[in-house]
């Protein structure tokens, strides 16, 4: 279970207006594309020496990425098998808009939020290319998230120019991936791979659906509290659960699901000042925990 920082994952997330899609995992300048899902994924990495080291990666390499790799696109985690333990997989890959003499980045030009390889990578990578990979839709709050990597210095020595992002298991940090994850929230299990709240209403943590858990978050909304107001209590916080009633209903298919009320859940006081948000969420009308998801 991973908590703090459960509205802060999407606070400073600007979403791309859009992303072409298409069937194959060619890139063109400027633009990223979606391989379709029925692209066979490798099931072993490529024989080292075979391939140009220059040659974009396929959509659906799987990798293993370790705790803190996840923000270092300069340090891309290699390919593994499919088969085998991992717990990401190549969701999208682009261009960089460098040029052929352009040096490889270096991590200052990645600190730079205006440089031209920090502007590609955040164009590239979303929670719209997660929930796209994992066969979601914009209500749901999958229990994965993203990372953006960069070509290693021998790629872009041969040539490489591509960028890629990759979606992984787990809220925030890298988690062993229960399977393959392209189009795991619209397969036979999709509570492993959307997220959970668990706890109490002003404390609580993160999970996914299918561990035992008080509330499901309704997507990514936020209830209607007042912007930059004081940590609400418990009348204030009651006060917005109408608020929520509507993507609540679309949430659970055109109505609240039977069994289940609506509610708002917020960050604790300590965490407040930075996240000032409330969630609107659904929990059993009754109380209590239960290891599903209403979506499914």
């Amino acid at each position: 279970m991973r908590t703090g920082h459960r509205a802060g994952r999407w606070v400073p997330v600007a979403l791309v207006a859009a992303l072409a899609l298409a069937g194959c995992s060619s890139t063109v300048d400027g633009e990223a594309f979606y391989a379709g899902l029925e692209v066979a994924k490798p099931t072993v990495p490529p024989a080292e020496g075979t391939l140009d080291p220059a040659e974009a990666p396929v959509v659906g390499t799987c990798s293993t990425i370790a705790d803190g790799q996840q923000s270092a696109p300069l340090d891309p985690p290699p390919p593994v098998e499919c088969s085998g333990d991992h717990n990401a997989e190549t969701a999208v890959v682009g261009d960089s808009g460098l040029a052929d003499d352009a040096p490889h980045p270096a991590q200052a030009d990645l600190d730079d939020p205006d440089s031209r390889i920090s502007r590609a990578l955040a164009d590239l990578c979303d929670l719209d290319v997660v929930r796209e990979y994992l066969g979601g839709d914009s209500l749901d709050d999958p229990y994965a998230w993203y990372a953006a990597y960069l070509p290693t210095a021998e790629q872009w020595a041969a040539g490489a120019r591509w960028i890629r992002c990759d979606v992984f298991y787990g809220y925030l940090v890298p988690e062993p991936a229960p399977g393959i994850l392209a189009g795991a929230l619209a397969g036979s299990d999709p509570a492993r791979h959307r997220t959970c709240f668990v706890g109490s209403p002003a404390d609580y943590g993160v999970a996914p659906c299918s561990e035992p858990h008080e509330a499901e978050p309704v997507g990514t909304e936020v209830a209607a509290l007042p912007e930059g107001g004081p940590y609400p209590d418990e009348p204030t916080r009651r006060s917005v659960v109408g608020s929520c009633a509507n993507v609540a209903e679309d949430y659970g298919g055109g109505e609240v699901p039977n069994g289940y009320v609506v509610d708002v859940w917020v960050d604790t006081a300590e965490e407040w000042p930075d996240y000032s948000y409330g969630r609107c969420v659904l929990v059993p009308a009754g109380g209590g925990r239960t290891t599903t998801t209403v979506r499914g």
